[in-house]
């Protein structure tokens, strides 16, 4: 049975969560810290999605 990642709770973002760089909070899974933290900072999580 093949284990799938999940994809990240930031609703716009739509990114798979890698294992490495999961972010936990408020039991949701993120793909990064940016996403955890509702892009307060306006940072980008990555470069392949438009999120913020």
């Amino acid at each position: 049975m093949a284990i799938t990642n999940p994809t990240c709770a930031c609703e716009p973002c739509g990114c798979t969560v890698a294992p490495q760089s999961a972010v936990e909070k408020n039991g949701k899974v993120y793909c990064s810290q940016p996403c955890a933290d509702g892009h307060a900072g306006q940072e980008k999580c990555c470069n392949s999605c438009n999120c913020c």
